[in-house]
């Protein structure tokens, strides 16, 4: 009996010890799937891996050639700017000069104008003396011209009186012969 009780401990350590066999086979190929199942992914995690470090080596690439453009163009940028900063000063002092010879232009015609007019003043009363001047002769020649239209008249009024007188006398003469 105790020999049929190990038999039959035995024969149930066999069985355990077969289901343990079975499912530590079963777990070792599980394992070896699961293995398997991660070096496929670590590989496919890896070949992701290597084609985004790509990805940032290119993008790097392309930054510092942005950057470098960026930084030509701002340089650029700069230069123009500075370039128009410079014409419009140069400009601004060009229109200041025409400004101020503008100025001197104008003062010289002020003068010019203002000496013109003096001349022209000065001209005017120089013929506005010789006028009165002429006035004053054609006045005094009028003034003649009437003392000499009456001194004929006088002259003529005396001529017929004369003329009257001597006709009288002849007649008178005439008549005492």
């Amino acid at each position: 009996a105790c020999l049929q009780t190990m038999k039959f401990q035995v024969n149930t350590m066999t069985g355990k010890e077969t289901e343990l066999q079975r499912e530590m086979h079963e777990m070792a190929q599980k394992t070896s799937e699961l293995k398997e199942e991660f070096i496929g992914e670590k590989n496919r995690l890896t070949e992701e891996l290597n084609t985004m470090s790509e990805e940032i080596n290119s993008s790097r690439g392309q930054l510092k050639e942005l950057m470098l453009e960026n930084s030509e163009l701002k340089n650029s940028l700069d230069c123009i700017h500075k370039d128009q900063m410079e014409k419009e000063e140069k400009v601004r002092e060009e229109i200041a000069n025409y400004q101020l010879q503008l100025q001197e232009a104008e003062k010289k015609h002020q003068a010019l104008l203002l000496d013109t007019n003096k001349q022209y003043e000065m001209e005017i009363q120089t013929y506005q003396e010789k006028l009165s001047s002429k006035e004053e002769c054609l006045s005094s020649q009028k003034a003649e011209i009437d003392l000499l239209k009456s001194s004929k008249e006088e002259l003529n009024n005396s001529l017929k009186a004369t003329t009257q007188l001597l006709e009288e006398l002849k007649k008178t003469k005439v008549c005492e012969q």
